[in-house]
């Protein structure tokens, strides 16, 4: 990895597949002082990106093998690439292209009738904003990476995959609105959405209002386990709210319809995981897991807790509300 050079001009990929466009666009960046990178569609685009590591991006969307919309999302999803600006420029003008184009993290969209002024100030700009993000520090730029159509390909199925998945669990947390009734029916909901896509010995849910806490035990677990997580819950709880908070003022609802707890005679708590459940601009309670595995909670398992804490504590708040958290 290399600090960018200041005396370089900066570099721009343009992709799009019409020899046409990319003559026009080349030639507009190339007389405003950038280097410019050429492909023919998304493939190209990405290996293009990978290899020259540019200061900015325009891509079409409507591309062979890979459109822009997806070349977009591969770059995005990698460290090496992410924070590169990407600028769509495309026929496709509807009100649901730009916003497809913002989602997929395009920072500017542009038709093709565009004034060759305006795309060479947004060029800057976004530039200029990367520089800025950084502190004014140098660029650090990754070494080139060659890669073949086969890896692009094979990137692309592991992001839908993924955000296959992700749609799924967040589905799943903020349908419990919808389909349970009651506030410790819906915290017990929502442990179970978790239950089933992150491994773990206890979990609760600790409101910060009255000290609630709601247990799901869902594997053999020691008392001294509970203990121990007790504490660590109780002390979560404390820095959330910026209060001290003791076990005793920890007010306990078990789940436990297996007789789990107990069951364990020696184990103690090696892992212990949490984080706050934010709704409508404040902190209402905080989630905890706990597993007598050491480092039970993979980078996986952050990436699943980082996406269903937002639906999660909406749901739980909007239950509070409506129903109010029994006494």
């Amino acid at each position: 990895m290399t600090s960018a050079g200041t005396s370089a001009p900066p570099t721009v990929v343009i992709a799009d597949d019409s020899v046409t466009m990319r003559r026009i666009v080349g030639s507009v960046l190339e007389r405003n002082g950038f280097r410019v990178v050429a492909a023919a569609d998304g493939v190209e685009a990405v290996q293009a990106v990978f290899r020259t590591q540019p200061d900015a991006v325009v891509l079409d969307v409507q591309m062979p093998r890979v459109s822009g919309y997806v070349a977009a999302r591969v770059l995005k999803d990698d460290w090496q690439t992410a924070d590169i600006p990407v600028i769509f420029l495309t026929s496709l003008d509807q009100a649901t292209d730009r916003y497809w184009g913002a989602l997929v993290g395009g920072q500017r969209f542009f038709s093709k009738d565009f004034e060759a002024p305006h795309l060479v100030t947004a060029v800057h700009e976004l530039i200029a904003e990367a520089d800025q993000a950084r502190g004014g520090r140098a660029r650090l730029v990754p070494d080139p990476v060659e890669l073949a159509d086969e890896e692009i390909y094979s990137r692309i199925g592991d992001l839908l995959d993924r955000k296959l998945f992700e749609a799924q669990v967040t589905d799943e947390m903020t349908s419990i609105a919808a389909t349970v009734f009651g506030f410790e029916e819906t915290v017990a909901a929502v442990l179970g959405v978790l239950g089933r896509v992150v491994d773990y010995d206890l979990a609760a849910v600790l409101m910060l209002d009255d000290h609630s806490t709601y247990v799901s035990v869902a594997r053999e677990t020691s008392r001294r386990q509970y203990a121990e997580f007790f504490t660590a819950m109780a002390e979560a709880a404390g820095q959330a709210s910026g209060r001290r908070t003791d076990v005793a003022d920890l007010v306990p609802r078990i789940a436990d319809p297996a007789g789990l707890l107990g069951a364990d005679e020696d184990g103690g708590m090696a892992t212990f995981l949490t984080m706050p459940l934010k709704a409508r601009g404040r902190v209402v309670g905080v989630l905890g897991l706990s597993s007598a595995t050491k480092n039970a909670f993979g980078e996986t398992s952050l990436t699943t807790l980082r996406l269903v804490e937002s639906p999660a504590a909406l749901v739980i708040d909007n239950a509070r509300l409506s129903g109010g958290v029994p006494s």
